[in-house]
């Protein structure tokens, strides 16, 4: 159905923005009128956010989702209606596209609209669990425990990604300063060091020949090596939009020698947080399957999940699936089983997200305080090489005047 964005006055001193979805124009201003709105404007227009690519930013960031979940969860609980607490969060929101994509929200719940599935129009920013869990709380009355619970969630994944993050910061901030210092070097400083040297004549130190050779081949041939790294860059985006292309690399991913384990504990902790959310909110377990393999992003797993769901309906049991599983570690098996036996799989689940998490952690932060100082040697190296073989030549020019 068509949508169109307007601009209205409620009451002569206050004016609202929104969009609203009609067949045609007509309708779209009969629709404002009978809500009693004077119209200022009125445009086909549909509010989206830009489709990602390769230089492309969210202009909605999971922080906005998590401060948007957790308002809305306390003005719910304070007794404020869905409508009325769309409107003060839209009313606070300084990003232009969120503030879009609620006063549409708040447009379609006006039209009759229920939350979720004003929620679902928005993938990209609401996921499926996002939508099913406030869907889960429309149909028991206690959506605004759903909403605590999900802010929980999301503040929790965020806590975990940015740990990670700010473990990754320091030895990528090296690496990077210590790439372009060396770049800087071959392509700027080495060009000019090389025309005072083939004035003077003199034949050269092999070190010196091997840096100018580098530096020449970088000064000719750097349009050829940037674009193999676009190409290589694309190339590998497509293969990993097709299914065959995704599932080898996610599978060379939990293979990989030093970051494979970290990859996977990674990802078995997101999936068994979000099982646990899902089965505390009263979820049955094929549904909960269907939503966490939505959100678990490695092809892997996912087909290991939809796996799990056939079985479990030909009559397996869920400790059952995880145990025939050759994906899943002991611990977790173990863990699922008697969470099984007790009732209590939610707990279990919860229990094996903050064990990995930690684990993540831990081990994130043991191999950065490996790496950092390999990447200091190397680049020292490096850089010592480039100064020495530039240090020769002028060294042999003083041994001669001497």
């Amino acid at each position: 159905m068509p949508r169109y964005s307007y601009i209205a006055k409620p009451q002569p001193d206050r004016t609202t923005e929104g969009y609203i979805e009609a067949d045609s124009e007509q309708e779209a201003i009969n629709k404002l009128s009978h809500l009693g709105y004077f119209i200022v404007s009125l445009t086909s227009e549909e509010p989206s956010l830009s489709a990602p690519g390769l230089f492309s930013f969210p202009q909605v960031s999971n922080r906005q989702i998590v401060l948007f979940t957790r308002q809305l969860s306390t003005l719910l609980e304070s007794g404020v209606n869905i409508l009325k607490s769309l409107m003060i969060i839209s009313g606070q929101t300084r990003n232009n596209s969120f503030r879009a994509v609620l006063n549409d929200i708040i447009s379609k719940i006006k039209d009759g609209a229920a939350l979720s599935d004003s929620l679902q129009a928005y993938p990209k920013i609401f996921s499926g669990l996002y939508s099913s869990l406030v869907r889960t709380g429309e149909a028991s009355g206690n959506i605004n425990k759903s909403l605590s619970r999900l802010a929980d969630f999301l503040e929790s994944e965020e806590e975990f990604r940015n740990s990670l993050r700010s473990s990754l910061i320091y030895p990528f901030f090296i690496l990077s300063v210590g790439i372009i210092t060396v770049i800087v070097l071959l392509v700027f400083v080495i060009p000019r060091l090389v025309a005072m040297f083939e004035d003077m004549g003199q034949v050269l130190p092999l070190p010196t020949l091997i840096l100018i050779n580098i530096s020449s081949f970088l000064n000719s041939y750097w349009w050829l090596i940037l674009t193999a790294l676009l190409g290589s860059v694309f190339f590998l985006r497509r293969v990993y939009r097709t299914p065959a292309g995704k599932m080898y690399l996610d599978r060379s991913k939990l293979n990989a020698a030093l970051f494979g384990p970290i990859i996977m504990k990674s990802e078995i902790a997101r999936l068994m947080r979000t099982l646990s959310l899902l089965f505390s909110s009263g979820l049955p377990i094929i549904t909960s399957l269907e939503i966490a393999a939505t959100i678990v992003q490695n092809q892997v797993l996912k087909n290991e999940l939809q796996g799990f769901k056939e079985q479990i309906t030909s009559g397996t049991s869920l400790s059952v699936c995880f145990n025939n599983s050759q994906l899943f570690p002991e611990f977790v098996r173990s863990i699922i089983t008697i969470g099984e036996e007790t009732g209590k799989l939610d707990s279990a689940f919860l229990r094996i997200a903050m064990d990995y998490e930690k684990d993540v952690d831990r081990i994130t932060k043991s191999l950065v305080r490996l790496i950092e100082p390999v990447i200091i040697l190397i680049l020292g190296l490096v850089v010592g090489f480039i100064v020495i073989s530039m240090l020769l030549p002028i060294f042999q020019i003083n041994l001669m005047v001497r």
